[in-house]
């Protein structure tokens, strides 16, 4: 009895750690719309989630007035472009109504 009673906990913790973490997915991909990584040599305009085909936190950094996130996107414009590999650093900025992307960096940017 008590065996399954840590199972269920162990599962229940699972399943809300996992949802804690696919809202922040989709937070940042939310988040990402409008905004403009990289340089004239390489860059990416986030212009519709539907371009993010894949994103994965690799880490996060939280101070009290900041946040940083590293991340791994899959990217693709349109059905006849390429599809990109690419990874960024996402930086917000602590505001009255809550986190704000203050940055979005290109780490890197390539065709695959």
């Amino acid at each position: 009895m008590k065996r399954i009673s840590c199972l269920i906990i162990l599962m229940a913790a699972t399943a809300l750690a996992f949802s804690a973490q696919t809202s922040e997915v989709d937070q940042l991909k939310a988040d990402l719309i409008g905004q403009t990584m990289g340089g004239r040599e390489k860059s990416w305009k986030f212009q519709s989630a539907d371009q993010i085909k894949e994103l994965t936190i690799k880490s996060k950094v939280e101070e009290p007035q900041k946040r940083v996130y590293t991340i791994a996107l899959k990217l693709q414009a349109e059905k006849a472009s390429g599809k990109y590999a690419a990874e960024a650093r996402v930086e917000y900025a602590k505001a009255v109504s809550g986190w704000k992307v203050k940055q979005v960096g290109l780490l890197s940017l390539k065709k695959i």
